[in-house]
């Protein structure tokens, strides 16, 4: 038989074993923008913390306040007064447990409210800066490419233009050139028949004075 002295000690030694309770105390207060020291016992490390509203397990988290190594946290409230709040504890094992609800005192500050409100709006503005940005640049870079696009719309309209002027005055110079070429050519003609016609007539009035030469001595020879 085993004595009251072992029984006791193997009871410890397999409370010990299997983990102690999992528990969080309850702060006797809570004043806004104060350290306040949180604590809890049992379960297995890391713990993870958040503050929830008062009395209700299933509802989304106030503040998270990440994962702990060990069994105590200092943490500023930075809840509102007035707010009812319930400290939720949750081990590595998955093992969650809860302290009382806690309404929040008034405090001499609100600076810390003031913070996590300017995070929280720095936080949800960022991706829609971004947007913005993004979209601005989006729309510069398409002005800039229907410009462009406008611009060389514009250049290749001035250069068509100037290829038809090109054409119209080529074909304008080449029938002035035919026409230049005619009236050069028929004045060529008209010369060379004048100068044709002045030499036929040298011809004759030479060949008629011979002839007459010719007679005049025939005559001189019958005297």
């Amino acid at each position: 038989m085993f004595s009251k002295t072992t029984l006791l000690t193997l009871a410890a030694v397999a409370t010990s074993a299997l983990g102690a309770d999992l528990t969080i105390s309850t702060p006797a207060s809570l004043i806004q923008c104060q350290p306040a020291l949180l604590s809890w016992t049992g379960g297995t490390a890391p713990y993870y913390l958040a503050v929830i509203p008062g009395g209700q397990p299933s509802a989304a988290a106030l503040q998270d306040l990440g994962e702990q190594q060990g069994n105590s946290l200092t943490w500023t409230v930075n809840v509102a007064a007035g707010q009812s709040i319930t400290l939720k504890v949750t081990d590595s094992t998955g093992v969650v447990n809860y302290n009382q609800a806690v309404t929040i005192q008034e405090g001499s500050s609100s600076a810390c409210l003031t913070a996590a409100a300017t995070s929280s709006a720095a936080s949800a503005s960022t991706p829609a800066a971004v947007s913005t940005a993004t979209a601005a640049a989006a729309v510069t870079s398409g002005a800039s490419s229907a410009g462009a696009m406008s611009s060389a719309g514009s250049a290749s309209s001035a250069a068509a233009s100037k290829a038809s002027s090109a054409v119209a005055s080529g074909a304008s110079a080449a029938s002035s050139a035919r026409s230049s070429g005619s009236a050069a050519a028929a004045s060529a003609a008209a010369s060379a028949s004048a100068s044709a016609g002045s030499g036929a007539m040298s011809r004759a009035v030479v060949n008629g004075g011979l002839v007459a030469v010719a007679a005049g001595v025939i005559g001189l020879a019958f005297a």
